[in-house]
């Protein structure tokens, strides 16, 4: 099963009857049930409401009746949202799946109306939620196969409003693809799509939807989403390429101002930690631009004052040049994760490797062969690995064995649970503790960036300090090791 986390559609468990019902679509046009039968509407709305408060197959029942008698009328078929989502509520997830299935078989129907592919897109963002619960995402596949066939002839090419949602038709289809084995095949798929955006945004006729379709593509593209891993890489530095582009093309849009801010948070934040100097001139570079951007958007607001957060935590880093050769700095141990405890007093004597890592970090996932190959190499010359790590809101999907961003607060020993699983999915077999929320270690151990290595000999003394990954600076490590152990061995 496929974990979705994608972080720029609204869940379908906020989306009821009457939001979709009420959805103003492109270019003004809105949805019949905001036409002059939007009384029978409401009223239709609150009989199904109080009947399921008190039996959910009666409203079934009900609504199908309502259906029965006018077949054609989108007001009554949207009503089937409200019911589905109260069926997902209640964790009945075959019925909730039937439901949303039947509301998307009405808009393919009318794929003759574009605007209809929108409420199917909709739809599929429903289906894909109590998938992603349900862990059977079955009917999720057909749901989407049917919608591209459905719209295959949608004109996006004229109309840049009906790029959006039949793109990420197409992006869903190639991660579950990916899922189920068909890499090159979904690999092929994106490369297309992809390409056709970026054509599309080339020429004379791109506007601004037609480059919000493209940065939201890349973003969604550049997830952590297991089914992103065959192009994520390249899906970042093409992101990162576009925003800067549709932002300087388009300043005065407020949706591609938030994606500007929330792709420089993210490049900040995450996706280029293992180069502190860069991520520094990053924030520099950007910072202008947000602040401007800021005046006016809340959303761009808050970007810029994590930004400022980040830029404030790298700056009390302490300096390399001022660790190495000093006592290592005291350890601040919230709790062990795949130990009981572990006294750092019991570490002296032996040469100990510290390794700042995360689990959303792909430099540090790309470290972990080398952690294994030297904790097996040099454990018996009196070496150990200790991880350390954060509390970032992530929990584990056991199907998937891939962890992710929680949609809701997790508690640190769920947390702890999700690193140990992680830990283990990797074959990592090293002590690994968590600090506590607003310690000071890793601005004590001169941390900018992860993964951040820093290597403290028998006597406690920092002789090495390394972040990013890549064979040069394995090497690098792997030798000092060596060095430190002293006994002539290699």
């Amino acid at each position: 099963m496929l974990r979705f986390g994608n972080r720029f559609l609204v869940s379908a468990t906020l989306v009821g009857a009457v939001a979709c019902a009420c959805l103003t679509l492109p270019k003004g046009t809105l949805l019949r049930a905001q036409d002059a039968g939007l009384d029978a509407f409401r009223k239709l709305h609150g009989e199904l409401r109080e009947r399921m408060e008190t039996d959910l197959q009666d409203a079934v029942t009900f609504l199908d009746s309502k259906i029965a008698e006018n077949p054609d009328s989108e007001d009554h078929h949207v009503l089937r949202h409200s019911l589905a989502s109260r069926f997902a509520d209640q964790e009945d997830y075959r019925e909730a799946t039937a439901q949303f299935r039947k509301l998307l078989d009405f808009y393919l129907k009318h794929a003759d109306e574009s605007r209809n592919l929108f409420g199917s897109w909709m739809t599929i963002q429903s289906i894909r939620d109590v998938a992603e619960k349900s862990g059977n995402d079955d009917t999720l596949r057909s749901a989407v196969d049917d919608a591209l066939d459905a719209f295959q002839d949608a004109p996006a090419d004229s109309d840049f409003d009906l790029l959006m949602p039949l793109a990420q038709l197409t992006v869903l289809k190639a991660q579950l693809m990916v899922e189920s084995g068909q890499t090159d095949a979904a690999t092929d798929l994106i490369e297309a799509q992809v390409e056709r955006l970026r054509n599309i945004n080339d020429s004379d006729d791109a506007n601004e939807a037609s480059m919000v379709a493209y940065v939201r593509v890349l973003r969604e593209l550049a997830g952590d989403e297991r089914g992103n891993d065959p192009w994520r890489d390249e899906c970042i530095e093409r992101l990162d390429e576009a925003v800067k582009a549709a932002v300087e093309k388009h300043p005065d849009s407020l949706a591609l101002q938030n994606d500007f801010a929330e792709t420089q948070l993210m490049m900040i934040s995450q996706w280029r930690q293992d180069d502190p100097e860069a991520t520094g001139k990053r924030i520099d570079d950007v910072t202008p631009t947000l602040a401007r951007f800021a005046l006016t958007n809340q959303l761009v607001q808050a970007a810029l004052r994590r930004i400022e957060l980040y830029r404030q935590r790298m700056a009390a880093a302490k300096p390399v040049a001022s660790l190495v050769g000093k006592p290592a700095p005291d350890w601040d141990v919230d709790a062990w994760v795949n130990v009981i405890e572990i006294d750092p007093e019991a570490m002296k004597g032996k040469v100990v490797l510290l390794d700042f890592w995360a689990m959303w970090c792909g430099p540090c996932i790309a470290t972990f062969p080398h952690l294994r190959q030297w904790r097996a190499e040099f454990a018996d010359r009196g070496f150990e690995i200790v991880g350390v790590t954060q509390y970032y809101n992530f929990q584990w999907d056991e199907q998937a064995k891939r962890a992710s961003h929680a949609s809701e607060d997790v508690t640190p020993a769920q947390e702890r649970r999700t690193i140990a699983s992680f830990l283990e999915h990797h074959d990592l077999k090293h002590p690994v503790f968590v600090t506590p929320e607003g310690s000071d270690m890793s601005g004590d151990f001169g941390v900018r960036g992860i993964p951040h290595v820093v290597l403290i000999d028998r006597q406690g003394v920092v002789q090495l300090v390394k972040t990013g990954a890549g064979k040069a600076t394995a090497d690098e490590i792997h030798a000092k090791i060596d060095e430190l152990l002293g006994d002539g061995e290699s």
